[in-house]
């Protein structure tokens, strides 16, 4: 069948598409208003309105083009702003200079007049024959046809032949609805919406712009955007209607799925940040400015780095950027800092975006400030590991405590303890007096507890009025022991919660490791049946496991019950070990040693009560005793006449701490009327190696007073060289332990050796306690030894004996003389 047209109607349409299709190519570009615009083969990007626009001023080449004429010509006459056309031109103008420098003075602004293209075109292809007319509608994929005035199909390209599925039918001189009756019953709507906006064209005057639908035999509903044309007799009268049909279906959907996304981007409540390629922010969402508290016009153009908190190094950004440059893609989380200062936690999602080239064309970061999330995980991991009433641990990380001190006692070869506490009595101040009164008195008893346990040490509550507490590193069974009664003491007083006077006890069940058991669970378990049978012998008390533990526990808090008696009852006695100097055998001071000479056990060793006095705090009321005493009595054998002698004292490392040390000494000196350079301290290695600069202090007063220094038991613990400088002490004493062996044993006889040689480099004196035999005073004085002490010239004797032993050493010296 023909679908050719007459000359007339073909010139008619050829003169339209002339609007439509147009080559040319100038300066090395090469523009084709269907295609875009080239430079040496390298595509510019240009909206459709700016290649409409361009393809215009190329085509009037030389001419002034008015601005009204680029209205009627690209926006069809629609009202458009002055700012949109200069706009429009900007652009141009800087693609073609991007690609070409100096291509933008091509189109040349008349204010007030227009726009002159004033390139040289070296090819333009703006005409067909008549014979390739046909050829060339059919080989375009948007829809061509040609009705007559009288609404008659007269040309039709094979595109529209497609979409009506009119393929070997009689179509030519049929109008819509004849077309209609030849075509698939599911056209028949679109061809009714043909004829209503035919109508609509021919009324106007003018091209007129129009979405339509039509179902497609092939692809189903397609949306096309059309643009009908009515051309006119000189008289008036209706001759053709030229119709150019384009399938924007993708195009529709893409837009609409662009407004959805830019509308849903706009009211997320995430934060969208968009940059280019340079990463200068382009536009912000409504969350943007809630999270950040900057507004859009305050960030564009701008680096998201004003938002850098600075918590971030530079090795996290290379690392960030260069993931991003390799994936596409980070995620992951990150501090930054609001308008405000504030700097937040925030979860971040940052793509990149390329073109068809694959260059970066932007970025897109999403984020939100996950700074109440954080509070939460964090609220949410401490209620894991925490009861939430009292805050103290639970079970769980109860038990993880747990493992950890069993690991350490292990290692370190000690022990461990949990004690397992019951609040006695718990149920009857819930049932009489409500949950929130309990409650108070769970925080009351909380907060008692932890005033009588160590920083190392765990209290955590299981769960209702139970409660157990984890003791690592235990040297001695009996600190367990000690802390059980002083949770006792501690809650024996009354609890004023609400106006009521409540009293309360516990009953203790105490498991050790490793002895009673060696994971958690077991050792619990023992825990709470020996607080069962606590509960059974009266509430209020304490019991461990095992009755032998029980029964040392015990004799235990008996000792300390009888040194609180020893105290007020004086029953502390001092004996006194000589010093002797090695080479002359003259005696040169003592060591006041203290005894207990109790009613009931008799004379108790210092090796069994001063742990106890330690564990209980009496050391410091006693060492306090023993200090005055030695002065005193060492103020009495001079006062007697005798040659002066210094008396050595032990302070102990709880005494040493105490801020008023320096003022007891002093108070202790004036009072007995000695003089300073007549009282020796001797401080142990681990006093000298906690707090040190506290530790220089005091011995620097001690020091200026007049006082003598010496390290006690030197080797058996930890000593730096650079320490012993600054102290600037007076003396060493070698430990019996090395001395007791050296004769026999090499590597003793090398420490005593090297300690001797020490000292003297250091202008120390040394000392050498525990010497029992002739052998050793022999070795001794062969090395260098200064001075001895022990069995083989005297035992720690009464101050009497001191005394006789003067009066003696004094007459034989008269005598000699």
């Amino acid at each position: 069948m023909r679908r050719g047209v007459d000359c007339a109607a073909a010139k008619s349409l050829w003169d339209t598409m002339m609007k439509i299709k147009f080559q040319a190519s100038f300066n090395e570009f090469h523009i084709d208003n269907d295609f875009g615009v080239s430079y040496r083969g390298q595509e510019l990007t240009l909206y459709p309105k700016e290649l409409a626009v361009l393809s215009y001023l190329v085509q009037h080449a030389g001419e002034l083009v008015s601005k009204e004429e680029l209205i009627e010509s690209v926006w069809n006459g629609a009202p458009t702003s002055d700012e949109s056309i200069a706009r429009c031109i900007s652009v141009i103008k800087s693609r073609l200079r991007k690609a070409n420098p100096g291509a933008d003075a091509l189109i040349k602004t008349e204010y007030g007049r227009g726009y002159r293209f004033v390139g040289a075109l070296s090819h333009k292809s703006s005409c067909l024959c008549e014979e390739s007319f046909q050829a060339l509608i059919d080989a375009s994929p948007d829809f061509v046809a040609l009705k007559d005035g009288e609404g008659r199909w007269q040309v039709v390209n094979q595109a529209g032949i497609d979409l009506y599925d009119l393929e070997g039918k009689p179509w030519q001189n049929k109008t819509d609805l004849e077309l209609a009756a030849l075509s698939s019953p599911d056209h028949l709507e679109s061809f009714q919406a043909c004829i209503a906006s035919d109508e609509i064209a021919w009324h106007a005057g003018k091209p007129t712009r129009s979405t339509e639908k039509v179902q497609s035999a092939a692809h189903g509903p397609r949306i096309f955007e059309v643009i009908k044309s009515p051309l006119f007799h000189e008289d008036g009268s209706r001759r053709m209607l030229i119709i150019l049909g384009r399938d924007v279906t993708e195009k529709t959907l893409a837009e609409e799925q662009l407004r959805l996304s830019a509308q849903v981007l706009l009211n997320s409540r995430e934060a969208v940040v968009i940059t280019d390629a340079d990463n200068n922010i382009l536009s912000v969402n409504r969350a943007f400015t809630e999270v950040t508290g900057y507004i859009a016009e305050e960030v564009i153009g701008k680096n998201p780095r004003i938002l850098s908190s600075g918590r971030q190094s530079k090795e996290f950004y290379h690392a960030l950027w260069h993931q991003l440059e390799i994936e596409g893609s980070w995620r992951g989380e990150i501090w930054n800092r609001n308008k405000n200062g504030r700097i937040y936690p925030e979860w971040l999602d940052i793509s990149m975006v390329r073109d068809q080239n694959g260059l970066v064309t932007h970025h897109i970061a999403i984020f939100s400030d996950i700074t109440q999330r954080k509070e939460t995980e964090q609220q949410l991991e401490f209620l894991a590991y925490h009861d939430p009433l009292t805050r103290l641990p639970n079970r769980l990380l109860l038990r993880d405590r747990f493992d950890k001190a069993a690991a350490a006692s292990a290692r370190n070869e000690t022990m461990a303890a949990l004690l397992f506490l019951d609040l006695d009595q718990f149920k009857n101040v819930n049932d009489t007096l409500g949950h929130e009164i309990g409650d108070q008195l769970l925080l009351g008893v909380a907060e008692r507890l932890s005033n009588c346990v160590r920083d190392t040490d765990t209290i955590s509550r299981l769960g209702g009025d139970e409660f157990v507490i984890l003791l690592p590193e235990l040297q001695e069974i009996s600190t367990a022991s000690t802390v059980a009664q002083k949770i006792l003491e501690h809650l024996s007083n009354p609890f004023d919660i609400g106006g009521h006077i409540l009293n309360t006890s516990f009953s203790i069940g105490i498991g050790l490791y490793p002895d009673d058991g060696t994971d958690f669970d077991t050792l619990l378990k023992l825990a709470d049946a020996a607080m069962y049978y606590a509960k059974d012998c009266g509430r209020n008390t304490y019991r461990f496991y095992t009755e032998q533990m029980n029964i040392h526990a015990m004799e235990r808090m008996q000792l300390q019950n009888n040194l609180h008696q020893a105290l007020k009852q004086q029953e502390f006695v001092l004996h006194y070990q000589p010093q002797f100097d090695l080479a002359s055998g003259q005696m040169i001071g003592v060591e006041a040693l203290i005894r207990w000479k109790s009613p009931e056990l008799g004379l108790v060793p210092p090796a069994k009560f001063i742990p106890a006095a330690e564990d209980c705090g009496l050391i410091v009321p006693i060492g306090e005793w023993v200090l005055r005493e030695a002065c005193r009595q060492n103020r009495l054998w001079q006062d007697a006449g005798h040659e002066p002698f210094a008396v050595a004292v032990n302070l102990s490392a709880l005494q040493f701490r105490r801020g008023d040390i320096v003022e007891t000494i002093i108070d202790v000196l004036a009072e007995t009327r000695l003089e300073p350079a007549w009282l020796e301290l001797e401080l142990t290695e681990s006093i000298l190696i906690q707090n040190v600069d506290y530790v220089l202090g005091v011995i620097k007063k001690l020091k200026k007073i007049g006082i003598r220094l010496s390290i006690d038991d030197f080797g058996t613990g930890y000593s730096s060289l650079t320490y012993l400088k600054r102290f600037a002490v007076d003396k060493l004493k070698v430990d019996q332990s090395f001395v007791r062996n050296m004769t026999v044993d090499p590597d003793d006889a090398a420490i005593v050796h090297s300690v001797i040689q020490l000292g003297h480099s250091l202008k120390l004196k040394i000392v050498a306690e525990g010497v029992e035999t002739r052998d050793q005073a022999e070795y001794l004085l062969h090395e260098g030894c200064d001075q001895v002490q022990g069995y083989l010239y005297s035992h720690p004797v009464p101050a009497d004996e001191i005394t006789k032993f003067l009066k003696e050493t004094e007459l034989l010296s008269k005598t000699t003389d």
